[in-house]
């Protein structure tokens, strides 16, 4: 006969919160894959400019990750992913570097020479997912 030793069939499992853990970095690898194959398709977003006025501007990834193209107004700026200090979701409490009104639908690209770039997204959601994604990216070329 082919037994399999004394094994219980079922493992008892850790009650630890390992299985949440894994599960919420599964929904953000499939975050990411979305996110990555949108932004290379390129997405449009609303950019925030001086007087709290928005703009449309096209945001997208370069196919090797290295790069954010922002294209407003006719222009196309790149912001290398690896230039972004942090991305601050929501209003600024330390308004040094945003000389405009912030609500908690924006998000903020805080560069390494102090710039920022924000954008107005569309829910909280989308801020939240938007943020996530663009840490990740960011960190993966640390």
């Amino acid at each position: 006969g082919s037994s399999c030793g004394s094994q219980p069939a079922t493992t008892p499992r850790p009650k630890h919160g390992s299985e949440g853990a894994c599960e919420e970095a599964l929904a953000l690898r499939d975050l990411m894959k979305r996110f990555v194959q949108d932004m290379i398709r390129g997405k449009q977003y609303a950019v925030v400019v001086e007087n709290s006025r928005t703009e449309p501007c096209k945001l997208s990834l370069t196919p090797n990750l290295q790069y954010l193209q922002l294209e407003a107004a006719g222009v196309t700026h790149d912001i290398p992913l690896k230039n972004v200090k942090d991305i601050c979701p929501g209003k600024l409490l330390d308004n040094r570097f945003t000389p405009i009104i912030l609500d908690d639908l924006c998000d903020t690209l805080v560069l390494r020479n102090n710039e920022c770039v924000t954008f107005r997204l569309d829910s909280i959601e989308e801020r939240d997912d938007f943020t996530r994604c663009v840490k990740v990216l960011s960190l993966a070329l640390d």
